[in-house]
């Protein structure tokens, strides 16, 4: 009996420790005055319903003063736990900007956009990291 539940607090342990890992982050690349598509943003049901109703703002949380995040409301293709939307739905796009980057740097980029839902208030947090390269000369 000890040893069995020794084994299921080893297990439990075990379990807790591989949970709190980070979850992988996305790498992003961006040039000197590039303004690229960083994600989608909507949210819609379990059956493609869209849900979102209107766009709040991005709260950048941790970043660097080189990049900027703008958000453009449209229609947007999406994925659900059953598939991709046949149909897109209402949304927008996040684009990121990079001005006057003078060096090759590596830095964290975790945002939040916060949007309406016909559910209420919602959020997505995101985190990459960003490589940021100056501009090529010509």
């Amino acid at each position: 009996m000890k040893r069995y539940l020794l084994s299921i607090v080893a297990l439990c342990w075990i379990g807790t420790m591989a949970m709190a890992q980070d979850a992988p982050v996305t790498l992003f690349s961006i040039k000197d005055g590039e303004t690229l598509l960083l994600r989608n943003v909507t949210t819609v049901s379990s059956n493609c319903e869209p849900l979102f109703e209107a766009f709040e703002d991005i709260d950048v949380i941790e970043g660097s003063p080189e990049l900027t995040l703008k958000f453009e409301p449209g229609l947007v293709t999406t994925n659900t736990t059953r598939g991709p939307c046949l149909k897109p739905v209402a949304g927008g796009q996040v684009f990121i900007t990079a001005k006057e980057v003078t060096e090759r740097k590596e830095v964290p980029l975790t945002f939040r956009v916060r949007y309406n839902t016909k559910n209420g208030p919602w959020q997505q947090t995101v985190k990459f990291r960003i490589l940021m390269f100056p501009g090529t000369r010509s």
